[in-house]
C-alpha cells in the first residue's frame, strides 16, 4: 500500500496554530511514517496499524510560514509546499452558506479584486457516498479571481475580516450542500435514538420505498435535466435584465424544480453527507465552526432545536472536543416571505437562538434586519460574514469589540406600559424609523403592533389596542420589520411570546 495522506492535506493548506494538529492517512501495514517541516525542523513519527491506517500529531505551533511539509514512508514521499500555521474555520450548512462569491452582491467586481495571500480554502467534494468521496479530487487553494468564483461568500467575508484583524493566514474548510436538512449532517445511527430523528428516518425511507439504485439514477438524471433547463431560462432572462426581481423570474421562468428525487444515495438522505463529506475532513484541527442552515427544516420547525443541539454536540465529539471548547457560531435565518406560511421561520430562529444561548462556547449572528421577501437566497452576504468575524473577534479572540447582538434580559409591565431591558447593548439602543417589530398582547394572547421608544438599555412599549399588556414579542414573523439595534449597529435578537412581570 502506497503512502497517502488524507485528501484534506496538500499544498497551500493552513494548519491550526497553537493547537495539537492530527495528520492521518494510509501506508503499508506496519510501515514507519515520518513528517518533517522545513524550515524549523519540526519532526513527528508513527507506525501504520495492521490495516495500513496511521495518525501522527504535531505539537502546537505559533502562526507562521510558508513551510514545506514532507511525509515519508520508505521510498514513498509526499511533499506539500506553501504550508502555513494560522486560523482554520469549518464553514458548514446549506445554500446560504454555499452561495458563491461570484453570485453575491457586486460579485463580479469583488471577485476581480479578491486576491489575498492570507486567505486559503478547501472545498469538500459534494459526494453522497464514501466510495465516491474517496475517489474525488480536492485541494487547498489561495483566494484569487481565478480560484474563488465558487467560494462561499459568507465565509470569504468572515475570513477576510479575521485575517486582517489578526494578521495571520486563515483557512476555510467548506463543507455544505444547498437544500440540506440538519439530518443530512448527523450520524444515521444517532438519529435513530430520539423521536425527532426517527421521524426524519421514517419520512425519507418512505419516500425511497422499494426504489432500486438504478431507478433512482434515472430519476436523478431527469431531474438534473429539468434543473439545467430552469437555470438556462434564468440566465437568459437575467442577461436581458440584470436587475429583474425574483418575483418576475418565478412568474416567467417557473419555480426551481423541487423536491429532488429520493434514493439510497440521495443528498437529502439522513446521514449521507455526514459520512461522505463531514467525516472526510474530520478531525482536521480547527479553531471552530461557522454553521448557516435551517431553511430546509421549515417543514418541521418544532423539531429543529433538538436536531441542531444534537448536531452541535456530535460535531464537537467527532473533533474530540470533550470540553466543548471549540466555538460553534450559528448564523440565524434572515427575513423571508416563505410560502410555507405560519411561523416556521421565527420558530427556526428561536431554535437557533436557544441553542446558541444554551450550548457552551456557542454564539449567534443575527440577520433579522436583512433578507429579501421573494428570495430565499439574499445576495448581500457581506453583513453576514462581517458579523461572523465580529462575533469571533469578541468571543473567541478576546478583542475589545462588541460582537454580540442585544438580547432581552427582563420584561416588566406598569399599567398599560411594557418595559424591556436588554443586555449586550454596546451603549445606547437605537430604533430605526418605521414599524418597530414589537407587539403586545393582553391575557387573551391577541397581539397588536406596539409603539416603541428606546432609551439607554431599555425599550418602552405601548399599544392603544392593548389596555393591560400581558405578553410581548419581537420580529415574530417570517418576513417583517426588525428595527432595534445596539450601539455598534448589530440588530437585536428576535423573540417569541414572553410574559410580562408586574412591578
Amino acid at each position: 500500500m502506497k503512502l497517502q495522506a488524507a485528501a484534506v492535506f496538500n499544498s497551500d493548506m493552513v494548519l491550526q496554530r497553537e493547537a495539537a494538529v492530527p495528520v492521518w492517512g494510509t501506508a503499508a501495514p506496519g510501515a514507519v511514517v515520518t513528517f518533517r517541516l522545513t524550515p524549523g525542523g519540526l519532526f513527528a513519527r508513527t507506525t501504520a496499524d495492521p490495516d495500513g491506517r496511521w495518525t501522527l500529531t504535531l505539537p502546537p505551533q505559533p502562526a507562521g510560514g510558508p513551510f514545506t511539509a514532507t511525509l515519508q514512508s520508505g521510498d514513498d514521499v509526499q511533499t506539500f509546499t506553501g504550508v502555513y500555521f494560522g486560523e482554520v474555520w469549518l464553514a458548514g450548512g446549506q445554500s446560504n452558506m454555499e452561495l458563491p462569491l461570484s453570485g453575491s452582491r457586486n460579485g463580479e467586481a469583488v471577485l476581480a479584486a479578491c486576491h489575498d495571500e492570507l486567505l486559503h480554502f478547501y472545498e469538500t467534494p459534494k459526494m453522497t457516498t464514501v466510495e465516491a468521496a474517496e475517489a474525488a479530487p480536492s485541494r487547498w487553494q489561495i483566494v484569487g479571481p481565478e480560484t474563488a468564483a465558487n467560494l462561499s461568500a459568507v465565509a470569504y467575508y468572515a475570513a477576510r475580516e479575521l485575517a486582517h484583524a489578526l494578521h495571520v493566514h486563515v483557512g476555510i474548510l467548506e463543507c455544505f450542500w444547498g437544500g440540506t436538512y440538519a439530518h443530512c449532517w448527523l450520524l444515521r445511527e444517532l438519529l435513530a435514538t430520539f423521536p425527532e430523528g426517527r421521524r426524519r428516518l421514517a419520512w425519507y425511507d418512505a419516500r425511497v420505498g422499494n426504489k432500486t439504485d438504478a431507478e433512482f439514477d434515472a430519476e436523478l438524471a431527469a431531474y438534473q435535466a429539468e434543473v439545467d433547463s430552469w437555470n438556462a431560462r434564468i440566465a437568459a432572462r437575467r442577461a436581458a435584465d440584470p436587475d429583474v426581481s425574483w418575483t418576475v423570474l418565478n412568474e416567467e421562468c417557473g419555480l426551481y424544480p423541487w423536491p429532488p428525487p429520493a434514493g439510497r444515495t440521495g443528498f437529502q438522505r439522513p446521514g449521507n453527507l455526514y459520512e461522505s463529506m463531514l467525516r472526510r475532513v474530520c478531525p482536521y484541527a480547527l479553531r471552530g465552526f461557522w454553521y448557516y442552515q435551517g431553511e430546509q427544516d421549515e417543514e418541521w420547525p418544532q423539531d429543529y432545536e433538538t436536531e441542531l443541539t444534537c448536531l452541535v454536540r456530535r460535531w464537537r465529539a467527532d473533533w474530540q472536543d470533550a470540553d466543548a471548547k471549540l466555538p460553534f457560531l450559528l448564523v440565524q435565518l434572515p427575513m423571508y416571505a416563505t410560502g410555507a406560511g405560519g411561523a416556521s421561520w421565527p420558530t427556526l430562529r428561536a431554535a437557533q437562538a436557544a441553542v446558541a444561548n444554551r450550548e457552551p462556547n456557542a454564539g449567534l449572528v443575527v440577520l433579522a434586519d436583512l433578507g429579501e421577501a421573494d428570495n430565499i437566497h439574499p445576495v448581500d452576504k457581506a453583513p453576514a460574514g462581517q458579523r461572523l468575524a465580529l462575533l469571533a473577534l469578541d468571543t473567541v479572540y478576546g478583542r475589545s469589540v462588541a460582537g454580540r447582538s442585544p438580547r432581552l434580559a427582563e420584561a416588566t409591565v406598569q399599567g398599560d406600559t411594557a418595559l424591556l431591558r436588554f443586555a449586550r447593548t454596546a451603549g445606547r439602543l437605537k430604533l430605526a424609523q418605521g414599524p418597530s417589530g414589537f407587539e403586545l398582547a393582553g391575557a387573551d394572547g391577541c397581539f397588536a403592533p406596539a409603539q416603541a421608544l428606546a432609551a439607554g438599555d431599555t425599550v418602552t412599549l405601548h399599544s392603544p389596542e392593548v389596555a393591560r399588556p400581558a405578553f410581548v414579542r419581537y420580529a415574530w414573523y417570517n418576513f417583517g420589520p426588525a428595527r432595534l439595534y445596539g450601539g455598534t449597529g448589530l440588530p437585536a435578537v428576535p423573540f417569541g411570546t414572553t410574559p410580562l412581570t408586574s412591578v
